[in-house]
């Protein structure tokens, strides 16, 4: 074996050496108990929590939680996750579970560039997912809820969402919201709410107790389907600087 292999073996060596420890040092850390989470990271569910009020506690910033397709389930009290005493904290992400029997499944109503993904909020007695601006939630369920199904600040993004039978509105969302290909139904308020500068766009909201879709001018309103709703099937305020296209269809 000649010296300039050698020397290209140790290097070789060396660098996956590193490569190991990093991913070693990335890999999510496993949470077994309710516990208040105080430390930048990634966090991973090992098993089913139940909680007596709140179950993760927030207290860091840039944190990632991995239900991994666990349940967490409350007593009626408290929130599944939660920002500790309410703090304003940035980019927490909650992703890939089932969140039950709380006041409110997600509440991170102070914090901003939250991101809710995969998650079934059910049975909780208050808002299911609840969320401060620049806020995220995708391809997540809210049914069966006492008050709103998913709410959020200011220029969030609320994309390919069911909120069905929530005790008020299903999806309820601040100024400048992208809501976008949702489906709500059966809600005891509204079926979507927001205010001006709203993209609502390809949404189904049937069979609400008030209206179907609210919204401030200006937004635009763009291929969405609104039927059977007690109240408006699509309300638009103020009618100034809306875009109300021809493709919605009222029943």
């Amino acid at each position: 074996m000649t010296v300039r292999f050698k020397h290209a073996l140790a290097v070789l060596t060396a660098f996956a050496g590193v490569v190991l420890s990093t991913h070693a040092i990335a890999a999510p850390q496993p949470i077994f108990f309710c516990q208040t989470i105080a430390q930048p990271g990634s966090y991973v569910l090992a098993r089913n929590l139940t909680a007596t009020g709140d179950c993760l506690s927030i207290a860091a910033s840039f944190v990632t939680i991995d239900l991994d397709g666990f349940t967490i389930i409350g007593n009626g009290t408290g929130s599944g996750v939660v920002a500790l005493r309410g703090a304003a904290l940035r980019a927490i992400a909650v992703r890939n579970g089932f969140i039950t029997g709380f006041a409110q499944a997600i509440q991170l109503s102070t914090s901003s560039g939250v991101t809710v993904e995969r998650i079934h909020a059910a049975a909780n007695t208050g808002d299911a997912i609840f969320a401060g601006d620049n806020a995220t939630v995708r391809d997540s369920v809210a049914i069966g809820n006492g008050g709103t199904g998913i709410r959020l600040g200011q220029t969030a993004l609320v994309t390919g969402n069911s909120a069905e039978e929530n005790g008020f509105t299903g999806i309820l969302v601040g100024i400048g919201g992208n809501i976008v290909g949702n489906t709500v139904g059966r809600n005891k308020g509204s079926g979507i709410s927001t205010v001006e500068g709203a993209a609502i766009v390809n949404n189904v909201s049937r069979n609400n107790a008030a209206d179907g879709i609210v919204t401030d001018c200006p937004s635009a309103v763009v291929a969405n389907t609104t039927s059977n709703n007690l109240g408006q099937n699509l309300n638009v305020i103020g009618g100034v600087g809306c875009i109300v296209n021809d493709h919605n269809s009222t029943l």
